[in-house]
Order: C-alpha cells, then structure tokens, then sequence
C-alpha cells in the first residue's frame, strides 16, 4: 500500500473508529497505524474531543473549520518540494473535513430519537425515564433512546458506569457495551467497558447479573451479588468471578482498600480514582507493602499518609506527583 492509499485507508476508518463500528481487522490495523505515528494519534484524540462533546441539534460550521486549518498551514510550503510536515498538515486538513461530513450523516442518523450522556473530568449522574439510576465515569459516554421505558430498555455504553437498574420484570433492561451485552431486571451492578481494554468487566453489588458475548449470545454468564465477571473480547471467552474486587467501584465510592498491597498497586488505583499522575521514582519503593483504608479522602490527604508510612519525599513537577524514597525493609 502506497503512502496516500495509506492515508485515504485510515481517513475512511476514522469515523467508524470513533462510532465504534470497525470489524475486529480494520480495528487491528486501525491501532498498528496509531501505534506507528505518534502524528495520527494526537489527531484522533483531537477528533474524540470532537466527537464526544457533540449534542443533538448542534452544527459545525465547515468554512469557519477550513479558515482555522489553513491558519496552521506553513505559508513557506507552497514550491514543489513538499516537505513531510506540509504533507502532514494537507493530511490533517482533509481528515478534518472528511471527520466532520461524515461525522455530520452518522450523527444525525445516530441521534434521531436518542439521548447522549458524555462524561469528561468528572462523572456525571443522570437518571433515565424507568427510573434507572446511572453514574457514568470520566472519559466515558451513555447513549439511549428517548423512549426507553416504551419500546425497549436498552442502552449502549463506551467506557464505564456505574448502574442500579429500576425492577420491570416485563422488560429486561440490556447494555449494549461493545463486545458484551448485559441483562438484567432489577440490581446494582458496575461495568468496565473501556475499548482499549482487552476485557469487559462486571462487578454486581445486588440482585442478578447475566452476560454473554455479542456474537455468540447462546453461552451466558449468571453474576449475583459480590461476584462479578468478565468477557476476553479477543479470545471471546467468559469467566465468572467469585468474589469480586472491592476497589472495582473506588471510582465511584472513593473508598480505597489495600491489604499488604504494593506501592505500585496503590499508586495505579489512586491515579485512576483521582485522576492523576503518580509517579514511582525509585524502584525498590515500588515493591513497598501498605495496608490501609481511605474514605472519601482528598488526593492530598492520601499522599500525606503514604509519605509518612513509608517515609516518602514527595515533589510536583509539572502534572507529575514524584514519589523517591530509599525503599523499605524486608
């Protein structure tokens, strides 16, 4: 494949990618060329900024997107020689255009009738017309029709929520979470359905939880409370959980357990919790145990505890939080 049959490629997967609607070897290739140009993914994650902000009713103004990309255009490349970051802009100004148009038909088409919930640095709540309660995470979106509780309860999520589904024995409520789909008809349950994770992850708090594979719905996974499940997209395999994690919510609860857990280990979780950027300096802390508990702590307060456990110095720099220290005893 020559270099622009590569380029017109991934411009024609750019929408399906964000929509979630490449097959599993267009997504495969899709992820090697991210992978392989650090300049392609930073404009795919300026079209996600795009595409999960967009609300129903609202309209681009495609002139007004030109005149801004021709602004960043290098005024010095017009010759015959074409230097690669010209070409790169050219690419970047026609994956824009090319985004928004098809971006603008699979839009409308998407939102007739539907309701989307987009989460960016914080979860959002809302409660659905069946009275369903939802917490989606950060960095997560929910969408559903506006006739919920008529035709189907059925709603499709990208990223993670957290759900207490309203009992209707008459209708089940089903989540549509990419590779899995989730069945229920009244209960509390968690669900991690990131794109990028190799897994889609119950958690259940209450009630009953079914799972099964979208492709294959005949095999299904019975979830009850305090176990969980998870569904292996590339193996396409299920696998039930007795006893389920208790920081798999954390996101949600802000509480925090570790018992003889490493440094490494809580670092991980308070990053994804708090949506931060902790950073282990000397690899002999990494391996640090610690067994302690927060309850809805501020970031601040769970770092002086860790400093002082395990006798830390803690610098910032930047967005970083840098945790050094000589490690500790066996």
């Amino acid at each position: 494949m020559s270099v622009e049959e590569n380029h017109r490629e991934f411009d024609r997967l750019v929408s399906r990618y964000l929509s979630g609607e490449l097959s599993p070897e267009e997504l495969s290739w899709f992820q090697v060329e991210l992978g392989a140009d650090p300049a392609k993914q930073a404009l795919v994650d300026e079209y996600r900024l795009i595409w999960d902000s967009a609300v129903p009713g609202q309209s681009y103004d495609l002139d007004a997107e030109w005149d801004l990309i021709q602004k960043k255009l290098p005024s010095a490349s017009r010759g015959k020689a074409r230097s690669l970051p010209y070409y790169s802009y050219r690419i970047a100004a026609v994956l824009v255009l090319g985004l928004l148009l098809s971006f603008s038909l699979i839009y409308v088409s998407r939102t007739v009738g539907m309701e989307r919930v987009v989460a960016g640095n914080e979860p959002v709540e809302v409660v659905l017309k069946d009275g369903t309660e939802v917490i989606v995470n950060r960095h997560s979106s929910l969408r559903y029709s506006r006739k919920l509780d008529q035709e189907e309860r059925k709603v499709f999520l990208s990223g993670e929520a957290w759900f207490d589904v309203a009992r209707d024995t008459t209708m089940p409520f089903v989540i549509d979470a990419g590779a899995a789909l989730v069945e229920v008809l009244g209960t509390s349950f968690n669900v991690n359905a990131h794109k990028d994770n190799p897994t889609v992850e119950i958690t259940v708090e209450s009630g009953l939880v079914a799972m099964s594979g979208k492709e294959d719905q005949k095999d299904l996974i019975v979830m009850k409370a305090g176990s969980g499940g998870s569904y292996n997209k590339n193996q396409k395999e299920l696998k039930l959980i007795p006893t389920s994690d208790p920081n798999s919510i954390s996101w949600k609860t802000r509480e925090l357990f570790f018992d003889a857990s490493t440094l490494r280990e809580v670092a991980a979780l308070v990053n994804s919790v708090y949506d931060t950027h902790i950073v282990i300096m000397n690899e002999e802390l990494a391996s640090c145990p610690i067994t302690v508990t927060f309850r809805d702590q501020t970031l601040d307060a769970i770092l002086k505890v860790l400093e002082l456990t395990l006798d830390l110095q803690l610098t910032r720099e930047g967005d970083e939080i840098r945790l050094d220290g000589e490690g500790c005893v066996e």
